[in-house]
């Protein structure tokens, strides 16, 4: 059976990367939308890249760093279609494009290395890895399959000042593509149900990175309003989801709102406000509260156990982890700490999951585990991407 660790990052870092970025004032002057070079980018200007070695705490940066040097050698793995979905372990594309998945990661990760060290070998693998998959990658609009571009286009962020006007170029034509893809009026990969559930909150993340890298302000208008539609559709009023009917899983409430929230904080990296807007009719908010008991240890849940879906099935009997058994509440970190950034509320459930005695021991499991392919911990992008302070509603006032 296909090893989870050999293939995927570990929490800590994945979370300790997304802490820089809150360390870093939103916005840097920049009109919502404006069709400029200066505004094209998924997450972090170039202002606000230049201040990370300064601004993230050395306890954040180190494991950030400690990843990346890891695996500096890895060289990118291009294929022409990465297919996960819909696959067990060891099944069809399924190890290979793991593999590919990590190269998107890796990118991430070194350009942030770069950021937080200056050291140039990091920059160097990014920018390699970088042209490997540009020059030969075309999506296919499986949000699944792709959810992890927007990690790939977070390293281009990081590293746009480096790279040249023809390679900016091609990066940003890739990045309209995607959002122009994934906005389409027919879903272009997924039946019908795909347009309210999991699915299609993958689809708007990576739309929504694709558009502010992309610098088209009509496209990040079309992923506002896509997003707003989506939120109503998704979130009950009570907050309860979609997704947790049809799969009887809370790991799928977390995997419906962490994309949501991911494209909350770059519209909030702009200058806007998507996670408070009006539209929403605070639903987000309440899908989290909902959530909170489960995440605390307040209240227990067994998984899939009335879920409406084969896979589903098919992957317990397999023994695949996670899709049986009680919800482990770590897995809602990331949800949590993104949350805490966006709305203050809910950083008492972000200090409650994630003290920084656990950071340390799943950091530790992580190098006892490697095998040599895990391209950074999942917590340390998460922290060092966002850590201090990200709120949405100061950005945009």
């Amino acid at each position: 059976m296909e090893n989870r660790q050999r293939h995927g990052p570990s929490l800590p870092l994945r979370r300790a990367l997304l802490c820089a970025l809150g360390s870093l004032p939103l916005g840097c002057g920049m009109l919502p939308g404006a069709h400029t070079s200066a505004n094209s980018y998924a997450l972090t200007s170039s202002e606000r890249a230049g201040q990370l070695a300064r601004l993230v705490p050395a306890d954040v940066a180190a494991p950030a760093v400690e990843a990346a040097r890891l695996t500096l050698d890895r060289e990118a793995r291009p294929i022409p279609l990465v297919r996960t979905a819909g696959l067990l372990p060891g099944e069809g594309l399924r190890t290979v494009s793991i593999w590919a998945q990590n190269d998107w990661r890796e990118i991430r990760m070194q350009a942030l290395a770069y950021r937080l060290t200056g050291e140039a070998a990091h920059a160097e693998r990014a920018i390699a890895n970088l042209n490997a998959w540009m020059a030969s990658y075309s999506p296919s609009f499986n949000p699944i399959d792709e959810t992890q571009l927007p990690s790939l286009l977070f390293g281009f962020d990081l590293l746009q000042e480096l790279l040249p006007a023809a390679m900016v170029e091609r990066v940003r034509e890739f990045s309209a593509r995607l959002a122009i893809g994934y906005l389409a009026d027919k879903v272009l990969v997924g039946d019908h149900n795909t347009e309210s559930n999991n699915w299609h909150s993958h689809r708007i993340k990576i739309a929504a990175a694709g558009a502010f890298a992309s610098g088209d302000s009509a496209l990040v208008a079309k992923t506002r309003s896509a997003f707003m539609r989506h939120v109503l559709r998704n979130i009950r009023p009570d907050g309860g989801t979609l997704d947790f009917e049809e799969r009887d899983a809370l790991h799928y409430v977390v995997y419906t709102l962490e994309p949501m929230l991911m494209a909350a904080s770059m519209a909030a990296a702009h200058g806007e406000d998507w996670y408070g807007a009006p539209e929403t009719q605070g639903r987000i908010a309440l899908a989290l509260e909902w959530l909170k008991p489960y995440a605390l240890g307040e209240r227990t849940h067994e998984e899939f156990v009335r879920s409406t879906v084969a896979f589903d099935r098919k992957r317990a009997q397999a023994g695949v982890k996670d899709f049986s058994g009680p919800f482990d509440r770590y897995k809602a970190v990331n949800v949590y700490w993104i949350a805490a950034r966006l709305d203050s509320r809910f950083e008492p459930v972000c200090d409650a999951l994630a003290p920084p005695r656990l950071w340390r021991e799943r950091h530790d499991e992580w190098k006892q585990t490697r095998l040599g392919t895990t391209p950074g911990h999942p917590w340390s992008w998460v922290r060092a991407l966002f850590s201090q302070t990200y709120h949405a509603r100061g950005a945009a006032a």
